[in-house]
């Protein structure tokens, strides 16, 4: 009887162990950085970009050395006009991996959003000086316009208005012309841009 007892007291506790270790297993089971970063890309994929910037940082936490979250968590910070946190991750990557034209067009857009105009002009004149029909093969639309307008801006803030001009001729409407010594030169170059921004 009591030896009855003994056996079934030793099934239940094996099952017990048995079940609390299967717990244990299971516990801290979640997808790796590059899965998250895999869902993070669908997600931007479709547009979410707050819930893909969440799959990116989450993939930093996990491994602070995933350096393509940082690349792809500037761009989704960028597509939410989160222009600091965007130059943030876009830094980290270059520093730590490579200054592609792509992270560079990402750096002059955002340092352009906080008017930063010098930064922004010497990363968009790298990216039109290294490739003139440059574009974000991920999202359509953005493209080496957006870094001419970024550049002719960063001219015009600066004081550098002939450069402005050039710019402007150059890639954005090729028959504009104005005198940029004049006040008025200035306030058509001016104008040219606004209606370049406003399309």
């Amino acid at each position: 009887m009591y030896k009855r007892y003994f056996l079934l007291i030793a099934a239940l506790l094996s099952l017990l162990l048995l079940a609390y270790g299967c717990g244990d297993d299971d516990e801290g089971v979640g997808p790796s950085a590059q899965e998250l970063i895999e869902q993070g890309l669908a997600k931007f994929d479709a547009g979410d970009y707050a819930g893909a910037s969440g799959d990116f940082n989450a993939a930093i936490g996990l491994d602070p050395q995933a350096y393509d979250a940082y690349f792809w968590l500037g761009w989704a910070e960028l597509l939410q006009n989160n222009a600091g946190l965007a130059e943030h991750a876009f830094q980290t990557y270059a520093d730590s991996v490579s200054a592609t034209t792509d992270v560079k067009a990402g750096l002059a857009l955002a340092y352009h959003a906080q008017d930063k105009f010098e930064e922004a002009i010497a990363e968009a004149g790298e990216v039109l000086d290294a490739d003139p029909t440059w574009s974000f093969s991920r999202v359509s639309g953005i493209d080496y316009l957006d870094l001419a307008l970024v550049l002719a801006h960063g001219y015009y803030e600066t004081g550098e208005f002939g450069q402005c001009l050039i710019v402007v001729q150059t890639y954005l409407n090729p028959s504009f012309n104005t005198d940029t010594t004049t006040p008025e030169g200035r306030r058509a170059l001016a104008d040219e841009l606004e209606r370049l921004y406003t399309g």
